[in-house]
Parts: structure tokens; sequence; C-alpha cells
């Protein structure tokens, strides 16, 4: 059995698989097996070919999926799922709270609220509209880019006029007050600088009544012409 062993190993050596070794060692040796048995031998003269019974441990195991077993254990595990929040019903109310909480307060923050009364579109008496945006922004109906800034009772109006070497920085000083439901507001020139030039004699020495979101200026303007402050007579 060494030899045909040897012969066997030799062949492995060679490139074949195990199962050719086997096979080309068998024709030689015909005793020859891996694992000690023999090899079946042949049928008496009439009777077919009864191939030997393969050993327990040669079978293969068992890999169907049995779909009654999966659908069971599901429903086990849903039956206990269900009994778990029964049971921790306030927990589960708890959390379940607490996230829809998170999600309108998310919500909330999402949406832009107003930091100022000022933000948004005052027209004065001749139809011109000053829009105060939220972002900083001042819009006048020319187009130049403009900012404001309100400090108290002082706003100041930043524009760039012009383009590039031609451009000039305008900065307006104005002091102005809202009416009691901050839907009028008086404004006043007190400073005027020009690419930094303190050009304040420029300006005229008048005040300004705008509303806010109006309709009709001289409808919506009555009830406060009456109401403008000391500085603004």
């Amino acid at each position: 059995m060494s030899e045909a062993l040897s012969y066997h190993d030799d062949l492995i050596e060679q490139g074949y698989s195990e199962e050719e070794a086997v096979e080309h060692t068998q024709r030689y040796f015909p005793e020859f097996s891996l694992d000690g048995k023999k090899p079946d031998p042949a049928p008496p003269p009439g009777f077919e070919f009864i191939p030997s019974k393969k050993d327990d441990t040669e079978k293969s195991p068992q890999t169907s999926f049995n779909l009654d077993k999966a659908l069971f254990k599901a429903g086990v595990l849903f039956d206990n799922t269900k009994l778990a929040v029964k049971e921790n019903k306030k927990v589960v109310y708890s959390i379940c709270g607490a996230i829809v909480a998170l999600l309108v307060i998310y919500m909330v923050l999402q949406i832009p609220a107003s930091t100022h009364p000022i933000e948004g579109s005052w027209t004065k008496s001749d139809g011109q509209v000053f829009t105060f945006n939220m972002d900083g922004s001042f819009e006048d109906g020319t187009g130049n880019d403009a900012e404001w800034e309100i400090d108290g009772d002082t706003l100041t109006l930043t524009s760039i006029i012009g383009d590039g070497d031609d451009s000039v920085e305008v900065i307006q000083t104005l002091k102005q007050e809202f009416s009691s439901d901050e839907d009028a507001m008086w404004i006043k020139w007190i400073a005027l600088s020009i690419d930094g030039q303190d050009s304040t004699s420029e300006v005229e020495n008048t005040c300004i009544l705008l509303i806010k979101d109006s309709n009709s200026y001289s409808e919506d303007a009555s009830e406060y012409v009456s109401k403008s402050p000391s500085w603004c007579e």
C-alpha cells in the first residue's frame, strides 16, 4: 500500500486533482483507497452494480429552507415585541413624545424670524419704497448695493454707487422713531459721508414719515401725522 500511496502523492505533486490521482492510482493498484476502504468489488455475473451505502459522516447536511419554522419564529418575535411595548407603554409614549417635540423644535428653528420691527417695506409720501431686508441689505429702487444697520434710534445706510474705480461709498446717518404700533416710522438725516468726506452740510433738515406695507399712503398716514415726535416737527 505504501507504493500505491507514494504513486498517488507523486501525482498530486505533478498537479493532478485528488479525484484524478485516485482514479489513476486505482488503475495500477485496484485496492488503493485513501480512507483505508477497499473499492466495491465487481458484481456477480447477471447482477447490476449496487453501490455501498455511505457512512452517516458522509451525508451532506440538510440545507433546505423551512418556511413554516421561519413564519413561526417571526410570529413569536412579533408577539414578544408587542408584549414588551404593552408592558412599557409609558416609556414608549415618552420616547415618542420626545421625538415629536424635537421635530417641532427643529421645524420652528428653520423658520426665519424677524429680529427688528424695521424689517419690511416702507412707503414715502411720493410713493418711493424703502425695503429693509432680514439679511441686512437695503433697497430704495435705485439699484445700488446698500446695507442697513440700526443701533437704538440711529439708522445707518451704507451704499456703493457706481462700479469699479468709479464707485463711491455713501454713508447716511439718520435719526428714527417708530409709532406705538410700529406701523409708522419717522426718519431724519443727521449726517452724510461721501468717500470718507463729511458732507453733512448738503443734507436737508427734513423729517419724513414712512408707512409700513402701505396700500394707500394718504389714508394710512392720516392717523400718524399728528403723532410725529418733537424732533421731527
